[in-house]
């Protein structure tokens, strides 16, 4: 059974293609046309083609939070507490939309969390997922490699 995990959240190709491009505009600006404008647009193509996930590693219990720019990944190994549960529940993720003249649109979208929890009501959060089967199975697994309850809370109302 598999003992290392990596949750990072996923971008898009178009959005990859887009912001690499952008990247690629940046270092054109910064090398030949203006310093400041190049910095602008490299600063912002780096934030939005960073991804955050968490890697659990079972075992050597430790796992970070990190950073993962083109696959390379960033962050500090901290010791994994003594989880007490594990629990999946489904929530809504909602962004806003802002159209010219102050209209705005809100779009929800139903999403699957896995929670390791610790220390009574502390949380490390390591998948948010649509995908219900994905989350379920990633918590079946680390529930039967850590030997403590999974707990289900996706019942619909």
């Amino acid at each position: 059974m598999e003992k290392n995990f990596i949750f990072i959240e996923t971008i898009s190709l178009y959005k990859k293609i887009f912001l690499s491009t952008l990247l690629a505009l940046s270092v054109y600006l910064i090398l030949f046309e203006g310093l400041f404008y190049g910095l602008i647009f490299f600063g912002i193509a780096l934030r939005f083609l960073m991804q955050k996930g968490v890697e659990l590693n079972l075992d050597g219990m430790k796992y970070r939070e990190l950073f993962s720019w083109y696959g390379v990944r960033f962050g500090k190994w901290n010791t994994l507490p003594k989880i007490d549960y594990i629990s999946i529940f489904k929530t809504k993720k909602g962004s806003r939309v802002r159209a010219g003249g102050g209209n705005a649109a809100h779009f929800t979208t139903e999403i699957f969390k896995l929670n390791l929890f610790y220390n009574r009501n502390k949380h490390i959060t390591l998948l948010e997922s649509e995908d219900e089967n994905k989350v379920f199975d990633a918590g079946n697994n680390i529930s039967k490699i850590l030997n403590v309850k999974l707990h289900k809370a996706t019942k619909n109302k």
